[in-house]
């Protein structure tokens, strides 16, 4: 085994004196040539630096190299005479060691390896050593070992036949403790190996001469420059110990002066905490990289504070930014060697986490560009170009900091470069180029919430890959970026909620990446960026309701994870996200009403991921995923009536989101999450008519939230999710009757929410959650009597819709809202008992919802709306007396739904819908006197609502559909006895259920009075 050992007496000031010790003293020993052990490269050029940099430092310095054990013991015993009238004293040794029987061995040239009595017995104890430095004033022990492979083989192999090495040796030197006037310095921590180094001296010896000498440090601050420096350069792999017992502080130099920025940032590394080193000590592993820049990010952009894994997310951004730019430094070529020796600089001090250094050369090679390109015309092109790609060079090394507003200056001006260039006189390499900083700056803005900023530059990327790719048709990598520009010119305009536009630039880009696939149909990546282009596309379409279209593009995501799922050997990137797929599927199967369907993909995607889960339990992520899949089988059940089962899912979300924020209790996401479980939970609660337990869950949530925005007053999202609680609070507080308490809550929320909205106007989904906080205000001064205020409300909410609506007319979300404003109002009018005027509103909510379905006439989900707002017109009718007008609305309504329903025979939520209108009408016939009518409509209805009680007998909804129509056909003249004895067994079960409503219980009383005159 092999050890580099350097003893140093050092270089001392003590704080009462202002002078360097006069006489100092060196011994400088390498070992590098064995007879019976490994020979060693390094240990003689060890030595020959650390003699140079000795004697520059003013000892007197003795070297000697690859000695036998007598020679070297007389050179120590030398030494120790010298060092005793010695106020400074070093000795250096490079060479074998090894600790062998609890005890330390250092190895001369002679060693012999024939079994442990030869090794003990031919070895120089360090114990030795110590004692000869311990001679002067004061001394520093310093270790640096390369403890593996000195007989050829490894550690513990016993293979060689001489003896056995597991039983007696240990890996590494043992710990030696501390000692008055001493500092002890290990080129790695006892028992732990460190490195020969590949090059002419070891990363111990190296960060020695480098730092040793620094002017007007503390010898340890000295060696924590070492102790850093090695660490950074072999990425983590080799941690230097220092342990000192000197009484006071000791100088190298007593002149002191600046410290660069690299040493600054190696001063600052040692302060790092265990658990954030792993961190980035498992960034910079996984991107291949340096661990200098790492931390240089993580101090410079003031991330050390940031929870654990807003942290690591942070960490890969600037992983990412630094490997991209390091790739570019070395690839992009100027035209002047200049400027090509500062980027290669740069590249250097990048490494080494020296930022600002690296920008100074960057900005240096941008400066010379500059001057060439106004004073050389000829070269203008090839200078613009070349500058142009040195400022984008320096954005990437700022964004490799996370220093956002530098990075975007640099973007800009290199984006104003390129722009002065003719397009035909770009080649593809400066493209690209051009391509990555549009793209980059649009990333930045999305980062710091400017969606204006951030779409401007995406279509300027887009405008920029369709020039490229058209020039360019067989270049795959322009083809790719043109595909990507379409998707971030996409998904800001889904956020700013134009939701048409964006599918457009979805889909083009898809088409490019599935021509793209045909082309490289191994290329993994590819074909998973094809897969998120499925999900962008599905997600567009299920928001715009076009459930059959979302449905075929979630089944192609599925189909293509599925495959490479199959084949996945390493990782789980494609079975996470085939149970993303399982959950999408999932997500419109329950729009469509097909609850049991639903429940099947949801179950799946929970299969899928628990075992993930349980094999990666440090991705706190897949938690989270869990999470939301549970919630999703909450709502199912929710909506099936079924809230046992719904509060059971609920509450496993809820504990595991608990979970999540005790294991990270900084993570603002994981504590958001959690407030949004105790919301669900107090909603199911709500339905139970547990009211209390379901105030605590929303005072949960609303203290969880409170916190979060008194901690950062300024985030929309928690303002926007504290209306949301106070409107949950308000909503409860209406339903116990307590009216004065929920206007309190619904102002509190309006207040919120109108200041948040003028702070940004034109933010459409502002305007649009403001709307809804106007109506639920509305919904209670409408039960208090206050018919005019709440009029207006409704009709300022009417207001904000049109706007929205006229700002963006294609938009069919902002035109269904609109709709559901009209109806507001009729339902206002009806409870106001002012039916035509409930007719005017209804007629206005039919006409847009008319629309919608006219320019989309496939659209199911329109189909529906619209026949729902047939169906409110029909009411409004009846209570006008106008019978006629009341049946007319019903029929078109059955109509339509009637078509919706063959066109999705699967769609059991439209089924139902058409068994409610089937017993309207029978009810418009009942009352016209027309008996035969409505038992033929009633009969219609009841044979609908007993095929989905038979398909799902706990979906209370359903359960009161049959109550009801047995009811009708009891009350048109059916065979009254049956239907009644059948309408109370539906009521049974729904109150075993836990569904029955208490609204019915009239109904439920005259029917068992019915029941008592039939059998008399």
């Amino acid at each position: 085994m092999y050890v580099r050992f350097l003893v140093a007496a050092v270089f001392v000031v003590f704080l009462s004196s202002a002078s360097l010790a006069e006489q100092r003293v060196a011994l400088v020993i390498g070992v590098g040539e064995y007879d019976a052990l490994r020979p060693l490269k390094n240990p003689r050029n060890d030595a020959r630096a650390m003699d140079e940099i000795l004697y520059d430092l003013g000892f007197d310095v003795d070297m000697v190299t690859d000695r036998d054990l007598v020679r070297l013991g007389r050179a120590l015993e030398q030494f120790s005479e010298d060092a005793e009238d010695a106020d400074l004293a070093v000795i250096y040794f490079a060479g074998h060691g090894m600790e062998v029987d609890g005890e330390n061995l250092l190895f001369a040239r002679d060693a012999a390896a024939g079994n442990i009595e030869q090794l003990k017995a031919t070895a120089l104890p360090l114990a030795d050593v110590v004692a000869a430095v311990s001679a002067a004033r004061a001394g520093l022990l310093l270790i640096d070992a390369c403890r593996t492979d000195a007989f050829g083989v490894p550690v513990g192999d016993a293979s060689r036949g001489s003896f056995t090495l597991e039983a007696d040796v240990s890996p590494g030197l043992g710990r030696i403790g501390r000692a008055d006037k001493l500092v002890y310095a290990f080129a790695a921590a006892p028992g732990q190996g460190a490195l020969d180094g590949e090059g002419e001296n070891s990363p111990f010896a190296a960060a020695l001469v480098r730092h040793l000498g620094t002017s007007g440090l503390e010898v340890r601050t000295a060696l924590t420059l070492v102790q850093q420096d090695v660490y950074d350069r072999t990425r983590g792999v080799q941690l230097p110990y220092v342990e000192s017992g000197l009484p006071g502080l000791f100088f190298v130099s007593e002149t002191p002066g600046d410290l660069p920025e690299r040493e600054r940032l190696l001063l600052a590394m040692a302060e790092i905490d265990d658990t954030t080193r792993r961190d980035v000590e498992r960034v910079a592993s996984d991107a291949d990289m340096p661990l200098a820049p790492l931390y240089g990010a993580l101090l410079g952009a003031d991330i050390a504070g940031l929870n654990r894994q807003e942290r690591d997310d942070k960490l890969k951004e600037a992983a990412s930014a630094f490997t991209k730019v390091r790739d570019e430094l070395r690839t992009l070529r100027s035209g002047d060697d200049r400027v090509t020796a500062l980027r290669q600089e740069a590249e250097a001090h990048l490494s080494l986490g020296a930022f600002d250094t690296a920008r100074g050369k960057l900005t240096e090679a941008a400066d010379i560009d500059a001057t060439s390109r106004a004073t050389l015309k000829a070269n203008l092109v090839e200078r613009t170009l070349s500058e142009a790609a040195t400022h984008y060079l320096n954005g990437g090394a700022a964004q490799a900091e996370l220093r956002y507003q530098l990075a975007s200056a640099d973007y800009d001006k290199a984006i104003d470069l390129f722009a002065e260039i003719e397009d035909d006189m770009i080649p593809a390499d400066a493209r690209r180029q051009q391509l990555n900083a549009l793209g980059a700056l649009g990333r930045i803005n999305v980062t710091l919430g400017n969606l204006p900023g951030a779409r401007e530059s995406f279509e300027r990327q887009l405008s920029v890959s369709r020039t490229a790719s058209a020039q360019h048709p067989g270049d795959a990598d322009l083809q790719l970026a043109l595909a990507l520009s379409r998707d971030n010119l996409g998904d800001v305009l889904f956020e700013q909620g134009r939701i048409g536009d964006a599918f457009d630039h979805y889909q083009a880009g898809h088409e490019v990446r599935l021509a793209l696939a045909e082309r490289h149909p191994d290329d993994e990546d590819i074909r998973f960026a094809l897969s998120n282009s499925y999900e962008r596309l599905g997600r567009t379409r299920h928001r715009q309701g076009d459930l059959a279209a979302a449905h075929a593009n979630y089944l192609d995501k599925n189909r293509l994870g599925s495959e490479m799922a199959a084949s996945e050997a390493e990782g789980y990137r494609w079975r996470r996200d085939l149970s993303i797929s399982d959950e999408l599927l999932g997500d419109v199967l329950q729009e469509r009403g097909d609850l049991q369907g639903a429940l099947a993909h949801y179950r799946a995607s929970l299969d899928r991921m628990i075992p993930i889960r349980e094999a990666n339990t440090g991705d706190m992520e897949l938690g989270r995923f869990t999470s939301i899949t549970l919630d999703r089988m909450g709502d199912v059940y929710a909506i099936q009536g079924d809230l046992p089962a719904a509060r059971r899912k609920f509450e496993e979300s809820l504990d595991l989101r608990k979970a999540l924020v005790a294991a990270d209790p900084a993570n603002t996401d994981w504590q958001y999450v959690l407030g949004i479980s105790h919301e669900r939970l107090g909603d199911v609660l709500t339905r139970m008519g547990k009211a209390e337990a379901a105030k605590a869950a929303y005072e949960a949530k609303h203290d969880i939230v409170s916190l979060l925005s008194e901690a950062d007053p300024t985030n929309v999202r928690w303002l926007r999710d504290l209306s949301v609680a106070d409107e949950r609070l308000g909503q409860l507080a209406h339903d116990r009757g307590d009216l004065d308490e929920a206007i309190l809550y619904f102002r509190r929320s309006l207040d919120r929410m109108t200041l948040v909205r003028d702070a940004s106007p034109t933010d459409m989904e502002l305007n649009r959650f403001l709307s809804f906080t106007q109506d639920h205000l509305a919904s209670v001064l409408l039960d208090k009597g206050e018919t005019d205020a709440a009029l207006d409300l409704y009709r300022n909410s009417l207001a904000l819709r049109e706007r929205l609506v006229s700002m963006d007319p294609q938009n069919a979300d902002w035109r269904f809202i609109l709709g559901v404003s009209h109806e507001l109002v009729g339902n206002a009018y009806m409870r106001m008992d002012q039916p035509a005027r409930a007719v005017a509103a209804y007629r206005q909510e039919v006409s847009v919802m008319s629309d919608l379905l006219k320019n989309d006439p496939a659209n199911p989900r329109w189909r529906k709306v619209v026949s729902i707002s047939n169906e409110l017109l029909g009411d409004a009718y009846v209570a006008a007396g106008d019978l006629e007008s009341a049946l007319g609305q019903y029929a078109t309504s059955l109509s339509r739904m009637t078509a919706a329903r063959d066109a999705e025979p699967g769609n059991l939520s439209t089924q139902r819908f058409t068994a409610v209108t089937l017993r309207k009408i029978g009810e418009v016939h009942l009352a016209a006197g027309k008996s035969d009518a409505a038992l033929e409509a009633f009969t219609d209805s009841l044979e609908i609502a007993s095929r989905l009680v038979a398909s799902d007998a706990r979906n209370t909804r359903w359960q009161r559909d049959l109550f009801m129509a047995h009811k009708g056909v009891a009350e048109a003249g059916g065979n009254a006895e049956r239907s009644i004895r059948l309408a109370l067994e539906a009521a049974d079960k729904m109150k075993d259920l836990g569904g029955w409503a208490e609204s019915d219980d009239g109904i439920l009383d005259a029917l068992r009075q019915g029941q008592q005159e039939l059998a008399r």
